[in-house]
């Protein structure tokens, strides 16, 4: 989970109160904030990733001064009307599509505002942002360059300009070569032919989203009107990350302008709308609780909550981008009712714990891999189609996909486990051969989506065939099963040196020795052979 650090005398002056050290200790938490106090008044706090509005002292002190009683209800935000303008040229659509942007003025930056605006910014990368592939965050100091602003993308040799924490110009390909950040996160535009920009009137470049800004717009203490652009590959993040991070500089005092993004205008602070069913709330809850009693607990977690006959209207704060179901409202009543206050309840239900047979089955051929000299591993159930599919000189099958995955390195979920394995053997290049490993583990097959467990074992070195059917058949004669082997060319195996696990017709896995070329594409310079079968169907005869 996210840390941060922050300073209790600055979290108490935003809140505009004192608070206790045991209030801290005892109460705080009850947000999924957890406050470790380090020394003297900094504090490190950690909080759920669901919460990006909740990385800075800001946010913190926001959430806080509504569940301590001090500024109950929705925080509003005036958002003056802006004449700034960004243009979004064509060229970016297949890069990094989407902008957002927002100014702030009159702003008073301390050298400590500035270190917990870059911290928040930074912790966005990281959660919201997917290590900035998805968003990336720039902050401009808006008197050293001329609006109206152009998103574009260039061709890397084609534009240059002094990064921040350099002194002299690169042009882009030389950032992502040779700058820190670049070197960083130059992983994100690897398959691009064209790099995102964004220039002011005079052609002068602001920012190489998501890598670096230029020098001349970095802020500082002698910085009074900021310009916040937020890129990315999905509208909806953009918009939000815009809203958390102008909404902390208005706790400072800034002055929010608003942008125009070709036919949209930013930031869009209004609150999202919807109603709670009082009855629905206390079946879900268990509390008992009335229209009045409900929109209370809700304005103590900083909604706006109307209380109408059987129902509550809720306005939902901008910034929270976690809240996307009625249980969502639910459990924040709940947070702020109190856990402590709720008395448990034992069931009526009676029920009696106990191992599932399959998982009994799976530990039983644990044990016997074990005594084969296989090690166990523990690898990702997310993998990416080059690993699955490419690197094994496989035709794409069908698989499950992450509709919002972290990097392509987790972009879908394994629907066999041999490139798993494969991984583990090249992590594991450095330690001498042979290498032998084994793994119990979930895959989803389509279609349907539906799990199942199976067992993959590997050995690497000077091996062949023969060692993954050895152990195969120790395994067999241990759990007392006679498996049948078919002749069958796997697409990943070397000619003839491949078979269809069977019994009694129905099939149940694969044993192979791998081709070369499947090995060179994991960097293997050694043979390969292993086995792969289904536990569930294999438990069956057991």
């Amino acid at each position: 989970m996210p840390h941060i650090e922050i300073d209790r005398q600055e979290f108490e002056e935003l809140i505009g109160r004192k608070v206790k050290k045991s209030t801290l200790d005892e109460k705080a938490s009850y947000l999924g904030v957890h406050w470790n106090h380090v020394e003297k008044e900094k504090w490190d706090v950690e909080s759920y990733p669901n919460r990006p509005d909740l990385l800075s002292v800001e946010g913190l002190a926001r959430a806080y001064s509504a569940f301590f009683g001090v500024q109950t209800g929705l925080k509003q935000y005036n958002v003056k009307e802006g004449d700034l303008q960004v243009t979004v040229d064509e060229s970016v659509e297949d890069v990094r599509p989407y902008i957002g942007g927002a100014v702030v003025r009159n702003l008073e930056l301390t050298q400590d505002v500035i270190d917990n605006l870059i911290q928040l910014q930074e912790k966005m990368h990281q959660t919201m942002g997917r290590r900035r592939d998805k968003l990336a965050i720039g902050l401009h100091d808006l008197s050293s360059v001329q609006p109206p602003f152009t998103y574009k993308a260039v061709k890397p040799e084609e534009v240059s300009f002094t990064p921040l924490e350099h002194d002299e110009d690169m042009h882009l390909g030389e950032i992502v070569e040779k700058h820190d950040k670049g070197q960083d996160y130059g992983w994100i535009l690897d398959d691009e032919e064209l790099y995102p920009i964004i220039e002011d009137d005079q052609g002068k470049v602001l920012s190489f989203p998501p890598i670096i800004n230029n020098q001349i717009t970095e802020v500082t203490g002698q910085t009074t009107d900021i310009f916040i652009d937020v890129t990315g590959k999905d509208l909806q993040t953009v918009e939000k990350a815009l809203n958390i991070l102008t909404t902390a500089l208005a706790e400072r005092g800034g002055v929010i302008e608003t942008v125009e993004v070709e036919d949209s205008i930013m930031p869009d602070l209004s609150p999202e709308k919807t109603d709670l069913d009082l009855e629905y709330l206390n079946s879900v809850s268990g509390l008992d609780l009335d229209v009045h009693e409900a929109a209370e607990l809700l304005e103590k977690m900083g909604y706006g909550a109307e209380p109408r006959e059987g129902v509550i209207e809720v306005e939902i704060p901008c910034y929270r981008t976690d809240i996307m179901h009625s249980y969502d409202l639910i459990e924040d009543a709940v947070i702020a009712y109190g856990y402590d206050e709720i008395e448990p309840e034992k069931p009526e239900l009676d029920q009696i714990a106990g191992e599932k047979q399959l998982e009994n089955f799976s530990d039983i051929v644990r044990e016997i891999m074990i005594g084969a000299g296989a090690l166990e591993t523990h690898t990702f159930i997310l993998s990416s189609k080059k690993k699955l599919f490419g690197n094994m000189e496989m035709q794409k099958e069908p698989h499950a996909s992450m509709s919002n995955a972290l990097t392509e390195e987790y972009e879908v979920v394994r629907n066999w486990m041999l490139p798993s394995l494969m991984e583990a053997l090249r992590e594991n290049r450095h330690r001498p051969y042979p290498q032998a490993f084994f793994e119990a583990g979930d895959v989803v097959e389509m279609p349907g989506a539906e799990n199942k467990k199976k067992l993959c074992y590997i050995k690497a070195g000077e091996v062949d065939y023969t060692d993954a059917r050895e152990v195969l058949q120790a395994l067999e004669n241990s759990l007392g099963i006679e498996l049948d082997l078919v002749e069958e060319q796997k697409s990943f195996a070397r000619p003839r040196r491949s078979a269809r696990i069977e019994k009694n017709g129905n099939e149940l896995g694969f044993v192979a020795e791998l081709s070369k070329d499947v090995a060179d594409n994991w960097g293997l310079e050694t043979g390969v052979a292993a086995f792969e079968i289904d536990l569930e169907k294999l438990s069956k005869y057991f």
